[in-house]
């Protein structure tokens, strides 16, 4: 299955980029203190209680009591993604009219992909071509392709070959994609609407800052024209790089969510984080699991969160599974990634650490949710160990040997 396969590749994977201090970053956001103080930089968490500033590349913590307004990113373009979701994506005037949205919200990258969006429709349309830029040369509109340029008509052929394929950006992610415009288009927009339900899902439970710079996506026509990391490899996220390996499979950009959360979890609790450092094995697979059960996908590039996460696969290999051919918790807990590259029994390692996470994320009982929040704010710390889990989850670890695997 390809995220098992993909996520198998973190073991020949781990060049670590040292962990880097918080980023620089334009002043593109304005608070206004109860005292009529401007400040200008970057949001990048904002709750009921205060409200962290970047300037340059220093976090200065305001209390909300002393903070009048807040106008940022983070808020516009969550307003658009969502107004993005309600929009008809055959209707070449209303997506105009978001890149519009886009304009005013101080949003250009995204603007460009609504306008790119409008002129698959419109392909004629001289009055959005100008506006991305493209030239026109005896009659054709001529479009870029890495350092080459193309007719845009011919674009998506010309554009097959990785080196010279479409380059896009979103706020959040950039991508090389050699499997055309539309794919391009979909997969950022789809990336977009999963960092808002990864912000929403888990912001709050281990105080998640906004990503103040993209990551790297890059998408190949087929398996066979990525790069040959491993034979069973259809996806994977190189921490070393930092970039997200896929393929274009079956409609849609292979193992996205799975591989985009592990490169969330990297930019939130490794790169851009300080001393925070690596997930355990098993949790970060299973969490990467959990999202991409999370959503229908229907809808190319408009993925829909569930109340909860769905995975068939694991539900019916754990139900056809033994007491005796499960891993204790225990085991489950100090897994390697070596573990989960391993061809032996890979399928239930997946199943059991997806199904862990949902368990406890998900569970009616407040008091594990509770725990099981406490424990994601020590392991996004760098002390997520077996020693920890055991330590918070004591009186329930009886329990947690077999109501998972329901």
């Amino acid at each position: 299955m390809g995220t098992s396969e993909s996520s198998a590749l973190l073991v020949a994977a781990l060049l670590a980029v040292a962990p880097l201090a918080a980023q620089t970053t334009a002043p593109r956001d304005v608070v206004v203190l109860t005292s009529g103080k401007e400040l200008r930089g970057r949001v990048v968490r904002e709750s009921d209680k205060e409200v962290v500033l970047r300037v340059g590349s220093v976090d200065r913590t305001l209390p909300r009591k002393d903070v009048r307004s807040v106008d940022s990113v983070a808020t516009k373009h969550r307003a658009l993604m969502q107004t993005w979701l309600e929009t008809k994506v055959d209707d070449p005037k209303a997506l105009l009219e978001l890149a519009d949205m886009a304009d005013r919200a101080g949003l250009p990258h995204e603007a460009r992909l609504f306008r790119w969006y409008a002129l698959r429709l419109r392909p004629d349309d001289a009055a959005i071509h100008q506006a991305l830029g493209n030239r026109q040369v005896q009659g054709d509109w001529i479009v870029k392709l890495g350092s080459r340029e193309a007719k845009f008509r011919e674009a998506d052929a010309a554009g097959k070959d990785f080196a010279n394929a479409w380059e896009l950006r979103s706020e959040h992610f950039t991508i090389r994609c050699a499997a055309g415009l539309q794919a391009a288009l979909d997969t950022l927009l789809a990336l977009e609407c999963h960092y808002h339900t990864f912000h929403d899902r888990f912001g709050k439970v281990v105080d998640l800052l906004e990503l103040v710079e993209p990551i790297d996506v890059r998408l190949y026509r087929d398996r066979a024209q990525m790069p040959n990391i491993s034979n069973t490899a259809s996806a994977y996220f190189l921490p070393g790089e930092p970039a997200l390996f896929t393929c274009w499979e079956n409609g849609r950009a292979h193992a996205i969510m799975h591989e985009s959360t592990h490169a969330l979890l990297h930019w939130h609790f490794v790169r851009a984080a300080g001393s925070r450092g690596d997930l355990p094995a098993w949790l970060d697979e299973g969490w990467a699991e959990y999202m991409d059960g999370l959503y229908d996908q229907r809808v190319p590039g408009k993925p829909k969160p569930r109340q909860g996460s769905v995975q068939g696969e694991h539900s019916s290999r754990l139900a056809a599974s033994t007491a005796q051919e499960r891993y204790g918790v225990h085991r489950l807990l100090n897994f390697k990634a070596s573990d989960f590259g391993a061809s032996s029994r890979q399928d239930l390692k997946y199943a059991q650490s997806w199904a862990l996470f949902r368990f406890l994320f998900e569970s009616e009982d407040a008091s594990l949710r509770q725990l099981f929040g406490e424990y994601l704010k020590q392991a996004a710390l760098g002390q997520g160990q077996a020693s920890t889990f055991r330590r918070l989850f004591t009186k329930y670890l009886e329990k947690l040997e077999t109501e998972p695997w329901k």
